[in-house]
C-alpha cells in the first residue's frame, strides 16, 4: 500500500505540480517560452484524451491482433468500454463489432479447439458481452499469459464479434 501511494505522489509531482511550476516560472522569461510550454500543455491535453477516450481504430486494431485476422475497414464498433487504470494495475477493454458480410467468411472455417465460457469478471464488459452473446451457437478463443487476458469471439451465422481484453499489470492474477 505505502509504494502506491508513493507512485502516485511521485505522478502528482512530475505529471501536475512540476509543469505548472515551470509555467509559472518561465512563462515571461524569453518570447519562445509561451511557445514551448503551451507546446507541452498542449501534448499534455491530447495523450490524456487518447488514454481516456480511445479511437475505434484501437478495438479494431485488438480485434484484429487477438483473432490473427485482418478484418475489412468496414467493420462498425457497435458498442466499446475501455476501464481506467487502477491503483493496481488492472486495465480492461471490450467491443462488440459487426462485420461486413465478406468478413463472415474468413469465421465460418474457425473451428474453437476448447470450449470456453464467456469472461465473468463481475466488470462492465463482461457485463455487456454476456448480455449479447449468450447463445448455443458462440465461438470463443482465449489466452491467457502472465499479466494479460485475451478473448474473442463471435456467433455463428450472425455479423457480431466480440473482444476482450483485461491486463492485470502489477497484480497476482
Amino acid at each position: 500500500m505505502f509504494e502506491h501511494l508513493i507512485i502516485i505522489l511521485m505522478g502528482i509531482v512530475f505529471l501536475i505540480i512540476l509543469p505548472i511550476m515551470s509555467t509559472i516560472k518561465y512563462w515571461n522569461y524569453k518570447p519562445y517560452m509561451k511557445y514551448a510550454l503551451s507546446l507541452i500543455w498542449i501534448s499534455y491535453i491530447v495523450i490524456s484524451y487518447e488514454v481516456f477516450f480511445p479511437r475505434e481504430s484501437y478495438y479494431i486494431k485488438n480485434l484484429n491482433k487477438f483473432s490473427n485476422i485482418t478484418f475489412s475497414k468496414e467493420t462498425k464498433v457497435i458498442n466499446k468500454y475501455t476501464s481506467f487504470l487502477n491503483i493496481e494495475g488492472e486495465y480492461s477493454s471490450c467491443a462488440m463489432f459487426e462485420i461486413p458480410n465478406k468478413d463472415k467468411a474468413l469465421l465460418n472455417n474457425l473451428k474453437e479447439d476448447i470450449p470456453t465460457t464467456l469472461p465473468n469478471m463481475k466488470n462492465k464488459c463482461s457485463e455487456m458481452i454476456n448480455k449479447e452473446f449468450k447463445s448455443d451457437n458462440l465461438v470463443t478463443f482465449k489466452s491467457i499469459d502472465e499479466k494479460n487476458y485475451r478473448q474473442w469471439g463471435f456467433l455463428k451465422n450472425s455479423n457480431k464479434v466480440f473482444v476482450y481484453y483485461k491486463s492485470f499489470g502489477m497484480t497476482n492474477k
